[in-house]
Protein backbone atom coordinates (compact mmCIF):
# COMPACT_ATOMS: atom_id res chain seq x y z
CA UNK A 1 0.00 0.00 0.00
CA UNK A 2 1.22 3.28 -1.02
CA UNK A 3 2.02 5.89 2.10
CA UNK A 4 -0.53 8.85 1.87
CA UNK A 5 0.46 11.93 1.81
CA UNK A 6 -0.08 14.51 4.35
CA UNK A 7 1.19 18.51 4.30
CA UNK A 8 1.75 19.55 7.67
CA UNK A 9 1.09 24.08 8.32
CA UNK A 10 2.14 24.80 11.36
CA UNK A 11 4.52 28.44 11.71
CA UNK A 12 6.35 27.03 14.93
CA UNK A 13 9.09 25.02 14.10
CA UNK A 14 8.51 22.88 16.94
CA UNK A 15 5.29 22.05 16.42
CA UNK A 16 5.82 21.28 12.48
CA UNK A 17 8.48 18.70 13.54
CA UNK A 18 7.03 17.00 16.22
CA UNK A 19 3.99 16.46 13.59
CA UNK A 20 6.22 15.47 11.20
CA UNK A 21 8.27 13.10 13.07
CA UNK A 22 4.84 11.53 14.35
CA UNK A 23 3.64 10.46 10.79
CA UNK A 24 6.80 9.52 9.78
CA UNK A 25 7.58 6.97 12.17
CA UNK A 26 3.91 5.65 10.95
CA UNK A 27 4.89 5.55 7.84
CA UNK A 28 3.15 8.44 6.42
CA UNK A 29 4.67 10.51 3.64
CA UNK A 30 5.31 13.96 5.10
CA UNK A 31 5.43 17.99 3.63
CA UNK A 32 5.99 20.96 5.83
CA UNK A 33 5.23 24.33 5.14
CA UNK A 34 6.06 27.19 7.58
CA UNK A 35 3.27 29.30 6.38
CA UNK A 36 -0.11 29.52 4.57
CA UNK A 37 1.77 31.23 0.86
CA UNK A 38 4.13 28.42 0.77
CA UNK A 39 1.34 25.36 1.52
CA UNK A 40 -0.72 26.47 -1.27
CA UNK A 41 2.27 26.38 -3.70
CA UNK A 42 3.07 23.01 -2.10
CA UNK A 43 -0.34 21.95 -2.69
CA UNK A 44 -0.09 23.17 -6.32
CA UNK A 45 2.48 21.01 -7.67
CA UNK A 46 1.01 17.83 -5.73
CA UNK A 47 -2.04 17.58 -3.67
CA UNK A 48 -1.97 16.00 -0.57
CA UNK A 49 -4.56 13.39 0.74
CA UNK A 50 -4.74 15.08 4.00
CA UNK A 51 -3.91 18.24 5.38
CA UNK A 52 -2.81 19.33 9.20
CA UNK A 53 -3.40 23.16 9.52
CA UNK A 54 -2.69 25.24 12.14
CA UNK A 55 -5.31 28.39 12.34
CA UNK A 56 -2.79 31.75 13.51
CA UNK A 57 0.11 32.09 11.08
CA UNK A 58 1.31 35.55 10.22
CA UNK A 59 0.42 36.72 6.45
CA UNK A 60 -1.99 33.50 5.38
CA UNK A 61 -3.50 32.39 8.25
CA UNK A 62 -5.26 29.43 8.49
CA UNK A 63 -8.71 30.27 7.71
CA UNK A 64 -7.47 31.82 4.45
CA UNK A 65 -5.70 28.45 3.44
CA UNK A 66 -8.86 27.08 3.97
CA UNK A 67 -11.29 28.74 2.00
CA UNK A 68 -8.39 28.75 -0.77
CA UNK A 69 -8.56 25.42 -1.25
CA UNK A 70 -12.04 24.59 -0.90
CA UNK A 71 -12.28 26.54 -3.76
CA UNK A 72 -9.65 24.29 -6.29
CA UNK A 73 -11.73 21.05 -7.76
CA UNK A 74 -8.76 19.32 -6.91
CA UNK A 75 -8.48 19.73 -3.20
CA UNK A 76 -12.16 20.41 -2.19
CA UNK A 77 -12.24 17.01 -0.79
CA UNK A 78 -9.07 16.82 0.85
CA UNK A 79 -9.62 16.41 4.66
CA UNK A 80 -8.02 18.71 7.10
CA UNK A 81 -7.26 18.56 10.82
CA UNK A 82 -7.37 21.89 12.26
CA UNK A 83 -4.84 21.66 15.34
CA UNK A 84 -5.14 25.12 17.22
CA UNK A 85 -4.87 26.93 20.54
CA UNK A 86 -7.35 29.49 19.41
CA UNK A 87 -11.04 28.59 20.36
CA UNK A 88 -12.93 27.24 17.74
CA UNK A 89 -15.15 23.79 16.64
CA UNK A 90 -16.09 22.05 13.70
CA UNK A 91 -19.57 23.42 13.65
CA UNK A 92 -17.92 27.20 13.40
CA UNK A 93 -15.84 25.98 10.34
CA UNK A 94 -18.68 23.28 8.71
CA UNK A 95 -18.24 25.77 5.75
CA UNK A 96 -15.15 24.35 5.03
CA UNK A 97 -15.68 20.78 4.29
CA UNK A 98 -14.31 17.57 5.39
CA UNK A 99 -12.38 18.59 8.89
CA UNK A 100 -11.93 17.94 12.40
CA UNK A 101 -10.55 20.08 15.15
CA UNK A 102 -8.42 19.40 17.76
CA UNK A 103 -6.65 21.35 20.40
CA UNK A 104 -3.12 22.03 21.01
CA UNK A 105 -1.25 21.21 22.73
CA UNK A 106 -2.61 17.56 20.75
CA UNK A 107 -1.61 14.33 22.22
CA UNK A 108 0.23 12.96 19.00
CA UNK A 109 -1.45 9.14 19.13
CA UNK A 110 -4.94 11.43 18.98
CA UNK A 111 -3.57 13.04 15.97
CA UNK A 112 -2.16 10.09 13.99
CA UNK A 113 -5.84 7.99 14.70
CA UNK A 114 -7.95 11.02 13.63
CA UNK A 115 -5.57 11.12 10.56
CA UNK A 116 -6.43 7.81 9.74
CA UNK A 117 -10.15 8.13 10.54
CA UNK A 118 -10.48 10.91 7.96
CA UNK A 119 -8.62 8.73 5.67
CA UNK A 120 -10.80 6.01 5.59
CA UNK A 121 -8.30 2.91 6.00
CA UNK A 122 -5.82 4.24 3.23
CA UNK A 123 -3.23 4.20 5.79
CA UNK A 124 -2.33 0.93 6.88
CA UNK A 125 -0.77 0.41 10.23
CA UNK A 126 2.97 -0.20 10.13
Amino acid sequence: MTAARILIVDDDDGVRDLFERAFDRQGFTVRTASGGEEALQLMAAEAPQLIVLDLMMPWVNGLEVLAAIRQQPALVAVPVIIATATATSAFDLREFGPLRVLRKPVELSRLVRAAREMLGGEQAEP
